[in-house]
């Protein structure tokens, strides 16, 4: 079922010579990437491995900091639809106020899933319609207390965590009108269940917050591989030839994003990840050997957070799949 809502049509206006805000500290310093004269990504993060102190690592270090987040602004006129929030509010008033001083006044906040590291900021947006799929207002709900209290994933605590006010049903795909650009807003059950996606049609470009990574994706959800598996088969034919994801390279994003190989690495990470899943040296084998071909391909690149996240997914699949069959992907699109 599609459903189509007309928001705020307005005139066409260009951010590109409007200067930022001024940054917060090195660590959490947000950057304005123009994509084309109505997309902006906001990045921050994805520092070199030499320059990490050792120290403990909480969860903005581990899900967004080191591996580099991005979040994105769809504006036209003087509305803006903003994809995740970062860490933190501080982060999310940055761009906020970026938007503010190139006029915009009317804001939509859409959030991709419920993982901390997508709605740190989401207080920023407390006057604001807030969509998500319902899935994701269901799930934050039940979680609301332990992500305030700061022990969901340990600290720091989102507090206060306010909730999306706008649910959108797993079977819907819901049309708005940005000024004078389409956008899609499409629920997904890629990376975790309560997944949304964002496609613009008329550039061809899908917004895929954590449903792809570069340079391998955090299996969240280990049981439903193969379902993760047919469903980024299903999106590949939706018509869209670039991806820009929450989670990838800034040079990459910047040039306009990555190709479609970034899901047929994707794909083939998961489903070896699962046909090997019973191997003996299973949890020793390095992320180089599932995504060496993808590299030499130029469809990801080997970034070293990703080690620690890739030794993650072996242990969480070994354990969803040991006592299991090895399904049979050739049957899936």
């Amino acid at each position: 079922m599609i459903k189509s809502v007309a928001v705020f049509a307005f005139a066409a206006s260009c951010l590109a010579h409007v200067s930022p805000a001024a940054a917060q500290d090195a660590a959490h310093a947000v950057r304005a990437i123009a994509i084309n004269d109505h997309l902006t990504a906001f990045y921050q993060g994805r520092p070199e491995e030499a320059s990490v102190p050792p120290g403990p690592r909480r969860w903005p270090d581990l899900g967004a900091i080191f591996v580099g987040v991005a979040t994105y602004a769809i504006h036209d006129g003087d509305t803006a639809l903003v994809y995740d929030t970062f860490t933190d509010p501080a982060s999310a008033q940055w761009v906020r106020d970026w938007l503010t001083k190139a006029g915009v006044k009317r804001f939509i906040l859409a959030t991709s899933h419920w993982h901390l590291d997508h709605i740190g900021g989401n207080v920023v947006y407390a006057d604001s319609m807030r969509i998500a799929t319902e899935a994701t207002r269901v799930k934050l709900t039940v979680k609301r207390a332990a992500i305030e209290a700061g022990t969901e994933e340990g600290p720091p605590a989102i507090r206060p965590l306010i909730l999306p006010n706008v649910g959108i049903a797993n079977d819907s795909v819901v049309t708005l009108m940005i000024g004078g650009v389409q956008v899609k807003l499409h629920p997904v059950a890629i990376h975790s269940a309560d997944g949304l996606v964002i496609e613009l049609p008329d550039d061809k470009l899908l917004l895929a917050g954590d449903t792809l990574e570069d340079t391998a994706t955090f299996v969240a959800e280990p049981d439903s591989i193969p379902q993760q598996y047919a469903a980024l088969g299903a999106m590949r034919g939706w018509g869209f030839t670039k991806i820009l994801p929450n989670h990838g390279n800034p040079a990459v994003i910047a040039a306009g994003g990555y190709g479609l190989g970034l899901i047929d690495t994707t794909r083939a990470y998961i489903r070896a990840l699962v046909e090997h899943s019973h191997d003996a040296d299973f949890q020793k084998q390095p992320l180089a050997s599932f995504v060496g071909d993808a590299i030499k391909r130029g469809d990801v690149s080997l970034w070293w957070p990703y080690r620690d996240a890739h030794a993650n997914n072996l242990a969480v699949v070994a354990k969803a799949w040991k006592d299991k069959p090895v399904p049979s992907f050739d049957a899936a699109p």
